[in-house]
């Protein structure tokens, strides 16, 4: 699995785990087989062409679970990858995984009592149903292309508790323990969640977006169409009940994002795109409104409120990554804006070598032109270390006074920021701020901004996690035999 793991951003390998194949019993082989065979059966003809001949072509097998290693170098050839992940991960990490061009792969399978149709992330749904389509190349491009969308995407407070009860009703639904009062206690936990999220947040649209194009979309017309959603290619109850004249076909449009969806429940409507390049228009679409796009006023007041990691960009080329605490001054024209840390400083989507995280705690950019009306980066490239005390006027009105003890540059010659001791920060309206240090970012006007960290650098190294997937079960144990030996190919790690 060399060619993925090299691939995963580094702050991404903590979510990879190594699958266990000999973890794998005769009656998960066997749950493999009966569900694999009836949706050979049934998807011979309902099923997008690509499905075919893609299950073979990405390596997967009817008669055994397949080898995610395996399954990665056959992916290779059209330019992606899979790694094993421990069931639900978070939907940033998912988006990312899919942007970078790998396929997060649940090495956990559904029980004998869920062979119909599982809500947890299993085996059998992410590489049954999402790896065949990906030899397609106008589809394969559009998840990456959502992919690294809805990693820039906003989420609401909100959206944390949608997450977490999904996560948990899921996971009460496939265990074949648990009780009629169980499952309606997480039920109403959702239902909960859902009713207290008054604000539809622009991640919940992409996720919308998601949920009927690549899990539950249909090719063709309303009247006439095959399947290429993983949902409902992974599903032997979808597979067949989409086909209801009570399950709604429409066409696929931007429309699609303002209807919610439920993972627990057979959808009541589908949405079918006559090609897959309709995707790309319509994410084109859907991303029109995303605040990293319209940016402004919009894309700083969206920010505020999602109080999730942030990037701000501005005029100058200079990135701010953290979580916006406070806008000073009018949202379409702020005097400053406060973020609270571990901040990084950063050029042109990179962070600054000496502005990592680490270097800033809760801290100010002092937004907006120079008295004179230059851009801080070129009206401050004269700037130097003095022992004098200096002051730097900008046109809002706002001022920074202290000793210049550092000035950072660019290989242009622009100024990236200055190192100012016994600073003193004075903002319209504001009572003056005293720093023994401040970095003064020379950002200039604010542009945009996007949700999660523009450089994955931000947020450091992580390592693999070791954990080894499936877990024994209590009726796995017993089960094990010869038919649960890894098939031929690498190790997963």
């Amino acid at each position: 699995m060399a060619g993925a793991l090299s691939e995963i951003p580094a702050h991404l390998r903590r979510f990879v785990v190594e699958q266990d194949y000999g973890q794998y019993t005769e009656s998960d082989q066997a749950v493999w087989r009966f569900v694999l065979a009836r949706l050979s059966s049934s998807l011979n003809e309902r099923a997008h062409p690509a499905y075919k001949h893609g299950l073979a072509a990405t390596g997967i097998r009817l008669d055994r679970i397949p080898s995610i290693a395996e399954m990665n170098d056959k992916l290779g050839r059209f330019g992606w990858g899979a790694v094993a992940v421990d069931g639900f991960i978070p939907p940033r990490a998912f988006q990312e995984f899919q942007a970078a061009g790998i396929l997060p792969i649940a090495a956990e399978i559904r029980t004998s009592e869920h062979v119909e149709y599982t809500p947890a992330p299993d085996i059998i749904h992410e590489a049954a149903g999402h790896a065949p389509i990906l030899p397609e190349p106008t589809f394969a491009a559009y998840l990456r292309r959502i992919g690294e969308v809805g990693a820039q995407a906003f989420t609401v407070p909100a959206d944390a508790a949608v997450y977490t009860a999904i996560y948990e009703l899921s996971e009460v639904k496939e265990r074949p323990d648990a009780t009629a009062e169980e499952v309606e206690r997480a039920e109403r936990a959702l239902a909960e969640a859902l009713a207290n999220g008054t604000v539809v947040s622009e991640a919940a649209r992409l996720s919308r977006l998601y949920w009927w194009t690549a899990e539950y979309g249909l090719f063709g017309t309303p009247e006439q169409y095959t399947l290429y959603g993983a949902g409902l290619l992974s599903s032997i109850g979808e597979s067949r009940s989409c086909h209801a004249t009570e399950v709604r076909k429409l066409p696929l449009d931007e429309g699609c994002v303002e209807v919610d969806y439920d993972i627990t429940r057979p959808q009541p409507q589908l949405f079918v795109t006559p090609d897959f390049e309709t995707l790309h228009a319509v994410l084109d679409r859907v991303a029109e409104g995303l605040a990293v796009r319209r940016g402004g006023a919009y894309a700083l007041r969206t920010a505020l409120e999602s109080r999730e990691l942030a990037t701000l960009r501005f005029s100058s080329g200079a990135i701010a990554i953290g979580v916006l605490a406070r806008v000073l001054g009018p949202f379409d024209a702020p005097w400053a804006v406060e973020l609270s840390g571990p901040v990084g400083f950063g050029w042109d989507g990179r962070l600054l070598p000496e502005h990592f995280p680490n270097a800033h705690a809760d801290c100010w950019v002092i937004v907006g032109r120079l008295a004179d009306g230059s851009s801080p980066d070129t009206g401050l490239v004269g700037a130097s270390p003095s022992s004098r005390r200096t002051s730097i006027e900008f046109v809002s009105g706002a001022r920074v006074e202290g000793r210049i003890v550092r000035r950072e540059g660019l290989p242009d010659g622009r100024t990236a920021c200055l190192e100012l001791e016994a600073a003193r920060i004075v903002l319209p309206r504001s009572a003056p701020r005293e720093l023994a240090r401040f970095t003064l970012l020379c950002a200039g006007d604010f542009v945009t901004a996007r949700a999660g960290a523009a450089d994955g650098a931000y947020h450091g190294e992580t390592q693999y996690s070791g954990v080894r997937v499936p877990r024994p079960r209590p009726n796995r144990a017993s089960t094990r035999s010869a038919a649960s030996a890894p098939p031929p190919g690498p190790s997963t790690h």
